[in-house]
């Protein structure tokens, strides 16, 4: 059986101020460098072999401190940068829903295939990802962590279980929640961990 673990990074300087990150960068707070420190200590307890990293620097700062718990050599993999946002990457939300409204209502109407001005949509997410994921599912290792992002996170966690639009939008990740997909054969489970307790079955809710 193999278990797959998909780290979100820690909340980053935009993160908390509303700012549209997507393939931008922007740096761990200190709430967020304690996120990852916390997800580190919790990786530490479960076997981990492997560590694939986004290449983006907020990604990058996680594992790193993630990796003090689990002396790793990460591998680096352009496919699970987060979703590209496009010409609204560093803009304020508040902002993009203003200079951009019409295409905002567009996105409010289909988020899972709207795409941002010179963005990405979901099915593209889908398109570039999943042959990671299929990569992982062949790799000698059986205990897998995956530190990427809110959104290309989703898709992955989506991906393996199968799941339809409707579900794959309904997955939120927070900063400290760890996902955990357990894959046996044809048979996959699901769980996560939220600052550093769990693992709890199924999906979080969220409102």
């Amino acid at each position: 059986m193999k278990h797959l673990y998909f780290v979100r990074h820690g909340q980053t300087e935009w993160n908390a101020i509303a700012r549209m990150q997507g393939q931008w960068n922007s740096n761990l707070n200190e709430r967020g460098r304690g996120h990852a420190d916390v997800n580190g200590q919790l990786l530490k307890t479960l076997g981990i072999e492997a560590l694939f990293v986004s290449p983006l620097d907020r990604t990058k700062q996680t594992a790193e401190i993630i990796n003090q718990y689990l002396k790793l050599e990460p591998t680096f993999d352009d496919r699970i940068m987060e979703w590209d946002c496009g010409d609204w990457s560093g803009e304020m939300y508040a902002d993009i829903r203003v200079k951009w409204q019409t295409q905002w209502q567009a996105l409010e109407a289909d988020r899972f295939n709207y795409r941002a001005p010179n963005g990405e949509n979901y099915p593209d997410m889908f398109e570039r990802s999943s042959p990671f994921v299929e990569e992982l599912l062949t790799t000698e290792h059986n205990s897998i962590a995956v530190v990427s992002h809110g959104m290309i996170g989703k898709v992955m966690v989506a991906y393996l279980m199968g799941y339809e639009p409707s579900q794959t939008l309904a997955i939120h990740q927070d900063n400290d929640l760890v996902f955990r997909v357990s894959v046996d054969g044809d048979k996959k489970d699901i769980a996560f961990f939220t600052a550093g307790k769990g693992p709890i079955a199924g999906l979080p809710e969220h409102n």
